[in-house]
This record gives C-alpha cells, sequence and structure tokens, in this order.
C-alpha cells in the first residue's frame, strides 16, 4: 500500500487555506509549457497561491507587446511578479518562492552549505542542460526518432510545426511595428532562428536525445542508490530520499514530457530503467502532479473562456443565465469527438 508523504497527505485542505489568503504573487504561464509545469509544481508543493494569468501559447499571447514589456529577454514564459519584482527564469522563480514565500512547508532546496545541498544543486543543474525544446519540436519534426510514436495529436503536431516555422517572419514583423520593443523581438528571432536549424536536423536531435541518455542513466543509478540504502523506509522515496527537493520537480516534469513525446521505453522502461519507471509511477499519484494535470485537461475551456471574454463581455455576462455554459459544452464535445 502507498503511503503519502508527511507534506502530501492534507495537500488538498491546505491548498484550500492557502486559496483563502492574499494572494501576493502573479504568475503569467501556460499549463503545457514545460517551464511552466516545473513553476507551477513548485508553488503546487510550497501550497502558496498565487493569481493565475494565462498567457496563451496557442494564440501568441507570449509574443504580444505587452508580455514582451513584461519579459523583454525571456524565450517565452513563465513569470512571476511580486509587487515590483519581476522574474523570469523558471528555476529562479521557484528558489525565489522556496525563500520568500511564509509557506511552512520545508524548504525544495537543502542548505547549499551541507552535503545533501551540494547533491541536489549538482543533479538539478545537469537536469536543467537538458534541451527540452530542442527534444520536443525535434521529436515532432522527426517522428521516426521516437520508438513508439509520439503521444501529441497529429492536428496538434502540425500546428506546432507551422508556428515554429513561421516564428522567425512572425517576430521580425513585430519588431517593425513596434520600435520601442525592436530589440527584444530581434533577440527572440535570432534565438528562435538558431534552434530551427537544429530542430529541422535529425542528426542534431539524435545527439541531444543521446546526451539524454547519459543524463538518464544517472538519474537511474541516483534512484537505486537510494532505494537500496533505505530498505527500511515504507513511504515513497525521491531522488535523495523521503523529501521531494527541486531535482524531483525538474526530473518530475521532465518524465511527463518524456512520455508525452513517446520516449518512456527509451530512457526509463521497466526492463531497462526499473528506478526511473517505478519513480514514474510514483510521481503520477503525487497529488501535486495531478493539480497540474488536471489543469492541462481543463484547458480548452478555460481557452474558450478566455476567447469569449475577450470578444464580447456581453457574451461572458451571459454565464450567470448558463448560455456560454451551453455553447461551451458543444464546442467541448466537438473538440473531443
Amino acid at each position: 500500500m502507498q503511503c503519502l508523504l508527511p507534506e502530501s497527505r492534507h495537500k488538498t485542505s491546505a491548498m484550500a487555506q492557502a486559496g483563502a489568503k492574499s494572494k501576493r504573487f502573479t504568475l503569467y504561464y501556460f499549463p503545457t509549457s514545460f517551464s511552466s509545469q516545473k513553476v507551477l509544481l513548485g508553488f503546487y508543493e510550497k501550497e502558496v497561491a498565487f493569481k493565475p494569468k494565462l498567457v496563451s501559447l496557442f494564440s501568441g499571447q507570449h509574443n504580444a507587446p505587452w508580455y514582451v514589456k513584461l519579459n523583454p529577454e525571456g524565450a517565452h514564459i513563465p513569470v512571476l511578479k511580486d509587487g515590483e519584482t519581476i522574474i523570469t527564469e523558471p528555476d529562479k522563480i521557484i528558489d525565489y518562492i522556496d525563500s520568500n514565500s511564509e509557506s511552512s512547508v520545508p524548504k525544495l532546496i537543502p542548505d547549499q552549505e551541507s552535503e545533501l545541498g551540494k547533491k541536489v544543486a549538482e543533479l538539478r543543474k545537469r537536469l536543467q542542460m537538458v534541451e527540452v525544446d530542442i527534444i520536443t519540436y525535434g521529436i515532432i519534426y522527426h517522428p521516426h526518432l521516437s520508438p513508439v510514436g509520439c503521444r501529441i495529436q497529429g492536428a496538434v503536431m502540425r500546428s506546432m510545426r507551422e508556428n515554429f516555422a513561421n516564428r522567425l517572419a512572425v517576430l521580425t514583423d513585430l519588431a517593425a511595428k513596434h520600435p520601442a520593443l525592436r530589440d527584444s523581438y530581434l533577440m527572440k528571432s535570432q534565438t528562435a532562428a538558431q534552434k530551427f536549424d537544429v530542430i529541422t536536423d535529425a542528426a542534431q536531435v539524435q545527439r541531444h536525445l543521446e546526451e539524454l541518455q547519459i543524463t538518464m542513466d544517472t538519474v537511474e543509478q541516483q534512484l537505486k542508490s537510494i532505494k537500496e540504502g533505505s530498505p527500511d523506509i515504507a513511504d515513497d522515496l525521491w531522488l535523495f530520499g523521503p523529501m521531494y527537493t527541486v531535482a524531483d520537480i525538474s526530473l518530475t516534469v521532465l518524465l511527463s514530457r518524456l512520455a508525452l513525446l513517446g520516449l518512456d521505453k527509451t530512457y526509463f522502461s521497466q526492463e531497462n530503467n526499473p528506478y526511473t519507471h517505478n519513480y514514474y509511477n510514483q510521481v503520477k499519484k503525487r497529488p501535486t502532479y495531478l493539480m497540474i494535470q488536471k489543469e492541462i485537461s481543463n484547458l480548452r475551456m478555460t481557452l474558450l473562456w478566455e476567447n469569449l471574454k475577450t470578444a464580447s463581455p456581453y457574451l461572458a455576462g451571459l454565464v450567470g443565465v448558463g448560455i456560454v455554459g451551453t455553447i461551451g459544452y458543444f464546442v467541448y464535445k466537438k473538440w473531443n469527438e
């Protein structure tokens, strides 16, 4: 029988209490974004409330002038606002929440002067070095590199390929339309061009996949050593024992993305990487992970509602009599046919 960690047992009630408090933090994010998922997991693990601001990657809101002003140098999303403080790097956001929130939950980052803290930082850094964007779009552009096939729907993959291919032209056009933000848009366009050259080259994508194997072998050995060194602990064990750390956040979101790309059999099969395989099964039962998956599953209706509010405040107001809910129900059914 699975035993939840002490910090997980009362997650639901604690999150409800957190939601009742004044929300100091504002998070601009998108649930399917890899970096956003890391930050969301950090918030949920720390049981810290925040004001959610959805930035739709599907409709290109991350390239809108208002967002580029907020995040002129960042690649995409998320962004955290705490009063006048703005943080644009996902791992720095997690660090900030861990050290600046009033959460009573144990630290995600152990004392960095301790032996444990150094080990966590080292593995976290290694996981941060995985080029998830290149691997994701590399599989989308070269589906044959996924042995069992990418699990993203075909229509979505086509849309992602088209959007990425058009990104350079879109950013160049925006640079011309918004002179005050020209440097930011051109910097983003240069980054997009460099990534496009790598992503469309199957050999370079394959090299990244091979480098990933080395990292995953390190993860397997770490999990094996923890499991074999703690035979009497009944609770779930993570990368460094019973505590769930920032390194676990990085690994959790990485494994979820690899599974989506159809790479789970390659990097954490039961036969070749049993400890990582069991770790992922354990992750899928963790309340905070399930919260993110629920938000992703609700994303279509959320986007519909946001679009309705943008298109017509009057139409949005009719939700009280159920009209928008009815429209949303039939659109949702159509999307899922």
